[in-house]
């Protein structure tokens, strides 16, 4: 006599691929403009360049977090057309916004301020735009060193 080798649950499964659900596919974030083209616009507005730079970190957190616009409007409440906005340069962020975008990658309004101004700072190089990297914006002057 033939021994039973398989079970009733190992032959559905077999029957079903395998039993284990495949992985979703993540869809991967795609942006309006570039990030060049960020920059262009910002200097062609009367926007404060730290705009362009809240814009880039905008899409490297989409970047880093695999979050398209319908995923970070998920997480974050804000609506998809201000989100799309925002990376298009027709808005700008307000306190508000800048703080819902921040919450769920753990960083304050102040700590999202910052992190646009470091992307802003990696993107635009010094000597491109002296007056936004230039001593006179340096917080501590030549006489309290």
């Amino acid at each position: 006599m033939k021994a039973k080798t398989s079970s009733k649950r190992n032959r559905s499964c077999d029957r079903k691929g395998g039993g284990l659900a495949a992985p979703k596919k993540r869809r991967e974030p795609v942006f309006p403009i570039s990030r060049e083209e960020i920059v262009r616009r910002c200097r062609e507005k009367p926007h404060d360049m730290l705009c362009a730079g809240e814009a880039l970190a905008v899409m490297d957190l989409m970047i880093r977090f695999h979050l398209t616009i319908k995923g970070l409007h998920e997480l974050t409440q804000v609506t998809r057309s201000m989100i799309h906005d925002i990376l298009t340069m027709e808005a700008v962020m307000t306190n508000d916004t800048v703080g819902k975008l921040g919450r769920p990658f753990g960083l304050d309004a102040f700590g999202f301020h910052l992190l646009g101004y470091y992307t802003l700072r990696a993107e635009v190089s010094p000597y491109e735009m002296p007056a936004l990297f230039g001593p006179e914006d340096s917080l501590i002057g030549e006489s309290d060193l």
